[in-house]
């Protein structure tokens, strides 16, 4: 028995009326794939195509579409559209000014910077407790476990800001706080009223005397549509990174989370490591990144900072 791939836009009659010219062969077609004639199969899916008495092929019919290699699709189903639904966007903001060997604290706000996308609403509480983790870069590279801690106080999601006081009196260099990307739940995570998650966990370095923001290291990705059928969309993922100041962080590497594990090469671009193509259904899929920076020479590794967000696919 022969066999046939549906093509995009194509109905069962219009399989039949390609392979058979006719619709005389219908109910056969129908009774050999134990489905609807009515059906609307999914792209790509494979069908049986009966031996069928003759009467029921218009010859003159189905030799033209062969010879003009025409494929009936009537259909005309809407082609998939995307949206970025949520993606954290963050900065950390010192809210004093002052030396920490003297003051005896960091202080700052973890809060929403331009870019911050959510469709939705967020929802009321955070789904963690948003602990961080700070020590300065010297005392890092020697092997000093790090400090951590809790928000000074408990915000709503919905304000988008986190304050923070960190307690130090000792270490000389960069401060260095970031968070621990391998809990279940990162720093900051945000979930909106539809269960969307998604967190931003940058690495930030502070001046050690002055609590200003030296750098902010956090990746970015950019998405992009190439193609789309009313049942798949493709996409291509490039990544990148902004420019690094501090010499010592700008050696690094990087590695694709979620949904985005399961590309392949671009073929426009085989060999770029910083490009992928994903192809997803219909429904929601998370994407995102991880930057892990190395001190030079490429050990020891400092923090990593790393991002996800979240695709609608409709």
């Amino acid at each position: 028995m022969k066999t046939v791939r549906t093509q995009p836009n194509q109905s069962l009659l219009d399989i039949i009326l390609t392979e058979y010219g006719s619709l005389e062969a219908g109910m056969q077609v129908a009774a050999a794939n134990n489905i609807d004639i009515s059906s609307i199969p999914m792209t790509g899916s494979v069908h049986n195509l009966p031996i069928v008495q003759s009467g029921s092929i218009d010859f003159e019919g189905t030799g033209y579409l062969r010879q003009n290699s025409v494929v009936i699709g009537t259909l005309a189903l809407p082609l998939l559209e995307y949206m970025i639904v949520l993606k954290p966007v963050l900065a950390i903001v010192p809210n004093v000014v002052g030396d920490p060997h003297i003051i005896g604290y960091y202080s700052y706000d973890f809060t929403e910077s331009p870019g911050f996308i959510h469709i939705n609403p967020l929802a009321s509480a955070y789904p963690s407790d948003n602990r961080v983790y700070y020590e300065t870069e010297e005392r890092y590279l020697t092997g000093h476990p790090p400090e951590s801690s809790l928000p000074l106080s408990v915000t709503a999601m919905s304000a988008a800001s986190i304050p923070y006081k960190l307690t130090w009196t000792v270490g000389l260099g960069y401060m260095m706080v970031w968070s621990d990307i391998t809990f279940p739940v990162v720093t900051g995570t945000f979930e909106d009223v539809e269960g969307n998650k998604a967190y931003y966990a940058p690495l930030t370095i502070l001046d050690n005397t002055t609590q200003d923001v030296i750098e902010h290291l956090m990746g970015d990705l950019s998405v992009a549509l190439v193609s789309a059928t009313a049942s798949l969309a493709t996409f291509r993922l490039t990544r990148s990174h902004i420019p690094i100041l501090l010499a010592n962080f700008r050696e690094h590497t990087m590695e694709w989370l979620e949904a985005a594990t399961t590309g392949t090469p671009d073929p426009l671009d085989p060999l770029n490591t910083n490009k992928t193509i994903i192809t997803v259904g219909a429904g929601v899929h998370t994407v995102g990144i991880k930057t892990t920076y190395l001190f030079p020479g490429g050990t020891p590794s400092y923090p990593a900072s790393a991002f996800t967000m979240v695709l609608k696919v409709l």
